[in-house]
């Protein structure tokens, strides 16, 4: 089975729609699934189930539901970079404003992006600097 993900961006709690689609046995299922995320804690509704005869049906739906949430501003993501978002709390102690920022992010998926980036960054690095060696070298051959 196939799976969409479907986030609802700028909640203090995020609204999740996940589908699954694909052929078990001889049928073409489409389940969805209405979720939320809120404190860390993640819970989904039993899903609905849509069962079709052949694969284009079944596409089709998919597609119908999958254009009518991205036009609703729902996010498609890969599931396991969602995370609770960020809160921002400010509070006013004798006068000063104090602020206190807290973000639910798993440490290793951080780190995996941490690591990806700077790879990343070396390697473009690294081709602007043999670039501007080949361009040295051709103007003191000129």
């Amino acid at each position: 089975m196939k799976e969409l993900y479907f986030t609802l961006p700028y909640r203090r709690s995020k609204k999740t729609v996940r589908l699954e689609y694909g052929q078990v046995k001889k049928k073409f299922i489409v389940k969805t699934f209405d979720g939320e995320i809120n404190g860390g804690k993640t819970s989904e509704d039993s899903p609905k189930e849509e069962v079709f005869d052949d694969e284009q049906e079944m596409l089709k739906s998919v597609y119908e539901i999958k254009k009518g949430l991205m036009e609703s501003r729902w996010i498609i993501q890969d599931k396991e970079s969602i995370s609770q978002p960020s809160f921002l709390k400010t509070e006013i102690i004798d006068g000063a404003i104090s602020f206190e920022f807290s973000v639910d992010i798993d440490p290793d998926k951080l780190e995996g992006k941490r690591t990806g980036i700077v790879q990343d960054f070396v390697e473009k690095i690294n081709k602007e600097v043999e670039t501007s060696i080949r361009k040295g070298v051709e103007n003191k051959g000129n």
